[in-house]
């Protein structure tokens, strides 16, 4: 990695940071969405309190935050490597999860992962979509959904051998979306 590498990244890290959710409820509403519900500052939870308009909204600039990026770096720069995508894919979900500007705190980060995967791997996301909005429909707990829809991405990839810089990302963004899951994990594993 050289200097322009690490600016890309660093750049992509600050990008991913911006707290969609935090932001939009304090500017619209007057209130912190990290005060209600679950806390958490994600689509899931701003729908939750505060509707399925403003979850939507939140849900499609997270979205956007991750696939414009990537998309903007193959349009400026086509002529580097494709793990320099991988990199800056990394680098906005690390820092939608653990944002510099909430004390390294944040989003459970699938929106933002389903953005660059959508650019990396479209049909991927789809089917890794598909099966969220199923397991969402079965069980009615979104944890249940990202994680199935992330499992579904994991076996894609593997299926169809897609590209190495493609896959580490997927791996690598899963292993984020579980961590960031691990307190909904333990509830459905305790059956709560």
């Amino acid at each position: 990695m050289n200097l322009f590498h690490f600016l890309i990244c660093l750049g992509c890290y600050l990008l991913g940071g911006f707290p969609t959710g935090v932001v939009l409820t304090k500017r619209k509403f007057g209130l912190d969405v990290r005060e209600l519900g679950s806390g958490n500052i994600g689509a899931t939870n701003v729908t939750r309190v505060f509707g399925w308009y403003a979850g939507l909204l939140v849900f499609v600039i997270d979205f956007v935050k991750g696939y414009l990026p990537l998309w903007a770096l193959t349009q400026f720069y086509p002529q580097e490597t494709p793990w320099l995508l991988t990199g800056a894919g990394m680098a906005l979900v690390v820092g939608h999860c653990f944002s510099p500007y909430l004390k390294f705190r944040g989003g459970k980060g699938v929106a933002t992962s389903l953005g660059c995967l959508a650019f990396l791997i479209p049909q991927g996301a789809f089917v890794g979509l598909v099966v969220y909005g199923l397991a969402l429909a079965i069980t009615r707990i979104s944890a249940v959904g990202s994680l199935s829809g992330m499992a579904a991405m994991w076996l894609y990839v593997f299926l169809i051998k897609a590209e190495s810089y493609v896959t580490v990302f997927v791996i690598l963004v899963s292993l984020i979306v579980i961590i960031r899951h691990h307190q909904n994990i333990r509830r459905l594993i305790r059956g709560a």
